[in-house]
């Protein structure tokens, strides 16, 4: 019985084995199929910084696998990414293989394609940013920009509107003003020839009237002293 037992302990310890061994044959320092990560978490958290352990080893694999199903919609897991050369300063190589083919690893750039798909949910899982969660060879990709809650036209559509609405009333209390202006002018000349023309007369008679030019007498009011002495 327990030579069974031992014998089926083997069996499956020499099953895993060349798995094992396969796996190291592409995941280390210096593979071509091996990208770098370098994590600072007392640089981005300082006194709150977590502790890296393999439960987040687990998460960092689960959201590689998660990355690379958006990218290639193929049913990765975590088994499918593999870990290697992990130091304290925590930095460590990763390697991703087929799904179908579990010794088979994928090219860099179909990794690459999809860590830069899934990069701000890295940053987000793990409290960190570009600087401080680093994958080396990978450029970060931008955050894509906030679109407005109100389209860009509709915006200048009303500032012109605005600046229209600004400049017809302006232009209206303008011209208001002007006419008020014009008609106190009007009413102002009007009153000064009124006055001129009331100047030149006396008892409702012109004074120019009364004499001429020539010193002719007017005989309506200046009777003749000779037809006086006459009577």
């Amino acid at each position: 019985m327990w030579f069974g037992i031992l014998l089926l302990a083997f069996n499956l310890f020499s099953a895993a084995e060349p798995g094992v061994t396969a796996v190291n044959q592409f995941c280390y320092k210096g593979s071509p199929h091996a990208h770098k990560v370098r994590i600072s978490l007392n640089a981005a958290l300082g006194d709150q910084a977590y502790i890296w352990d393999e439960c987040e080893q687990f998460y960092f694999q689960a959201t590689v696998a998660y990355g690379m199903r958006k990218s290639m919609n193929k049913p990765f897991n975590i088994s499918d990414v593999h870990i290697c050369e992990e130091t304290k300063r925590i930095s460590f190589y990763f390697v991703v293989t087929d799904p179908s083919h579990m010794l088979e690893p994928l090219p860099k750039t179909d990794v690459e394609k999809a860590i830069r798909m899934v990069r701000s949910r890295f940053n987000n899982a793990f409290s960190l940013d570009d600087h401080t969660l680093e994958f080396l060879g990978i450029e970060p990709t931008l955050a894509p920009a906030s679109e407005p809650s109100v389209t860009v036209w509709l915006i200048v559509f009303g500032v012109i509107m605005g600046l229209i609405v600004v400049g017809l009333t302006a232009i209206i209390i303008t011209g208001y003003r002007d006419k008020l202006k014009k008609a106190r002018a009007s009413e102002e000349d009007g009153e000064e020839n009124e006055d001129k023309s009331l100047s030149g007369i006396e008892n409702g008679i012109h004074c120019n009237t009364l004499g001429d030019t020539e010193g002719r007498n007017n005989e309506a009011f200046c009777p003749d002293d000779n037809k006086l002495t006459q009577l």
